[in-house]
């Protein structure tokens, strides 16, 4: 067996809030470090809205520089964990390999598990509960529109792709003047853990259709969670809130009308609200 040292490279610009992400990998080996960081800035911007892909890039530069007088692995991770205040590195960890020829599959596999953004693949796979709910509610009430060409028409798109190459859709889409974009979470289904990354893959949707779509959006985070499960989530919820212009727990019969009443507004149609 060959065994490696590497860290993670996490990024917290902001101490008070605590928000931290792993943008990088860092291998130790005899013949130097391997550094693997992210290919696109958008799980960056997610926490602090200006990285750039650039900044990346030169962060990469930078450790690959510094390391350049150290001599052992140990001292390659000082320097290293004395980067800046707001990106530092992991506690090192382990992994082995049979034969050097299965070094690079196993990086990637390390990348693609810690620090590579959760799969847009994966939204289309998860269904959730309560979006299909909604679905059916607007097209009961003839607001869904047929394809995207009704969207002047005040009516509702849903899927409605922002950024192909990313696979970021917006569960729901209208405009009245400027967008309104609903990004809708089931937390009642499935574990806590595993709508960490749907909620910040909805939060990456909202920054991106900011940055694509023509006129000013409004964001709405709209989810369902029993009183305790939204304890369970309160980060997940707290995090979503940054990023939108109102939040509603389709749970809370207050809530649920308040939405419905917004989307009465906006689609200019008088709704019987019941929850």
């Amino acid at each position: 067996m060959i065994w490696f040292d590497y860290a993670l490279i996490r990024y917290m610009p902001n101490p008070k809030r605590g928000e931290t992400i792993n943008l990088g990998l860092v291998v130790f080996r005899e013949s130097g470090i391997d550094v693997k960081v992210l290919s696109s800035s958008a799980k960056v911007r997610m926490i602090d809205g200006e990285s750039s892909q650039l900044d990346i890039d030169q962060l990469k530069e930078s450790i690959q520089h510094l390391v350049q007088v150290a001599e052992t692995s140990d001292e390659q991770y000082q320097l290293l964990s004395l980067l800046s205040d707001s990106v530092f590195l992991s506690n090192k960890s382990q992994f082995a390999v049979d034969e050097l020829s299965q070094y690079e599959n196993k990086v990637d596999r390390l990348f693609n598990d810690l620090v590579k953004p959760f799969a847009s693949k994966e939204k289309s796979i998860r269904t959730s509960r309560l979006s299909t709910q909604l679905k059916h509610k607007f097209e009961a009430l003839n607001l869904l529109a047929k394809d995207v060409s009704e969207l002047s028409k005040h009516k509702i798109v849903p899927n409605y792709p922002i950024n192909e190459n990313m696979g970021l859709t917006a569960d729901f889409l209208l405009k009245n003047g400027i967008y309104h974009l609903s990004e809708v979470v089931d937390f009642n289904v499935n574990d806590a853990q595993s709508k960490l990354k749907e909620t910040s893959l909805k939060i990456m949707t909202f920054m991106m259709s900011k940055k694509v779509l023509s006129s000013p959006v409004n964001c709405y985070f709209v989810y369902s969670a029993t009183p305790k499960r939204e304890n369970e989530i309160i980060q997940h919820i707290n995090m979503a809130e940054e990023y939108s212009h109102k939040i509603f727990n389709m749970d809370s019969s207050d809530d649920y009308k308040k939405y419905m009443t917004l989307i009465s507004e906006l689609t200019h149609t008088e709704l019987t609200i019941m929850h």
